[in-house]
C-alpha cells in the first residue's frame, strides 16, 4: 500500500502536469505541442512524466473529463428553483466556470473538431453523452418555464443551443481577470434572456426556425 503522503506528492505533481499541459495546448494547440515540450516545462524528465501520463492523448482526455465535470455541477440545481431563477443561477455558475478555468475552456472548444482523431471511440463517447445532458438540463428548464407559463412558447431546442453558445463560448473573450465580475456578467446575458423568454415581452412577429 502507497503511504497518503506518497499519493498526495503524486497527485499534486499529476495535477501541475495537467495545468501545464493545458496552458501550452490553449497557447499551441494539440497537434503542435510535444511530449518534449511539456517535460521540458513542468522540469521533469519524459521518463518520469511517461510514468504520469504515458500518452499525450490522456492529458487531453482528463481536460475534457475536467471540464465536463465543471459544466456538469454548473447546471445541477436545487429542484425547487423557478425556471427564471435555474436559468439566471445555471449561467452565473458557467461564467465562473469559463472565467476560472479560460485555457482549459480554450482547448476544449479549439480541439473538439478533431477529437475522434485524437481520443478513442470510448472517449468520445463520453465526452459526447456529458454535452447531451448539459444540453437536457438547459433545455428541460426551458421547457419547464413554458410548461407553467413563466415563459412564453418558443423553440427549447434552438433556445438552449444559443444559450450553450453563448455562455461556454464566452471564453474567446473571458480573461482570468473576469473572473470577479463573473456574476454581474451572468447578470447581463440571463437579464436580456430571460427578458425575451418571459410571457407578455414584446414579439417581433418573427417566425421561428427549426434547427436540426
Amino acid at each position: 500500500m502507497i503511504p497518503a503522503p506518497v499519493k498526495a506528492v503524486g497527485q499534486r505533481r499529476r495535477e501541475d502536469i495537467l495545468r501545464i499541459a493545458t496552458e501550452l495546448f490553449a497557447a499551441r494547440g494539440y497537434h503542435g505541442s510535444r511530449m518534449d515540450d511539456l517535460a521540458d516545462a513542468v522540469g521533469l524528465n519524459k521518463a518520469t512524466l511517461y510514468h504520469y501520463y504515458s500518452r499525450k492523448s490522456l492529458l487531453l482526455f482528463d481536460i475534457y473529463l475536467r471540464a465536463a465535470a465543471a459544466t456538469m455541477a454548473a447546471v445541477q440545481l436545487e429542484p425547487n428553483f423557478s425556471a427564471r431563477c435555474a436559468l439566471r443561477e445555471c449561467t452565473v455558475n458557467l461564467m465562473r466556470v469559463m472565467a476560472a478555468d479560460p485555457n482549459g475552456a480554450a482547448v476544449y472548444f479549439q480541439e473538439s473538431p478533431f477529437i475522434d482523431e485524437w481520443l478513442t471511440a470510448e472517449q468520445v463517447s463520453e465526452i459526447r453523452t456529458a454535452e447531451a445532458a448539459v444540453y437536457d438540463h438547459i433545455r428541460g428548464i426551458i421547457d419547464c418555464g413554458i410548461a407553467t407559463g413563466e415563459f412564453r412558447a418558443c423553440d427549447s431546442h434552438v433556445l438552449a443551443l444559443g444559450y450553450i453558445g453563448m455562455t461556454l463560448g464566452s471564453h474567446r473573450w473571458l480573461t482570468p481577470s473576469s473572473a470577479g465580475c463573473a456574476e454581474r456578467i451572468a447578470g447581463e446575458i440571463s437579464c436580456a434572456l430571460l427578458r425575451g423568454l418571459s410571457r407578455g415581452s414584446a414579439d417581433d412577429g418573427s417566425q421561428s426556425i427549426s434547427v436540426v
